[in-house]
């Protein structure tokens, strides 16, 4: 339970962000960092209602650990093309909601399915 709170605190802080983001910087220049804002824009609230509701929907949650791992690899190419260069206040900040929301929330949902094909 612990763990399903942290991750879905960390999916409403991410949306939160991205949109703060989104309205103060315009949307991103280039496909990757586009297909970057628009899956931190869809997966931390899909990621929120499927760990939210307990239905053993295997198909949606499936489809959000691809999200998820999809946002993941996204977030890291995007903070490692950029390293050098986080300069602005928010950004650290930004990039630690990027990379850690997608590794609980597949901890969550992993953890959830663990628990489902128990007995």
């Amino acid at each position: 339970m612990i763990m399903k709170t942290i991750a879905v605190l960390f999916s409403l802080a991410l949306f939160a962000f991205t949109v703060l983001v989104l309205i103060v910087d315009g949307p991103p220049a280039g496909i990757p960092f586009l297909a970057l804002m628009l899956l931190a824009l869809l997966v931390p609230p899909g990621s929120l209602i499927v760990l939210m509701r307990s239905s053993r929907r295997t198909v949606a949650r499936s489809a959000l650990a691809i999200g998820n791992l999809a946002l993941l690899v996204l977030a890291v190419w995007a903070i490692a093309g950029r390293f050098p260069r986080l300069e602005e206040k928010g950004t650290v900040a930004y990039a630690l909601l990027l990379v850690l929301t997608p590794l609980l929330s597949l901890a969550a949902l992993l953890r959830d399915r663990y628990r489902a094909a128990r007995p």
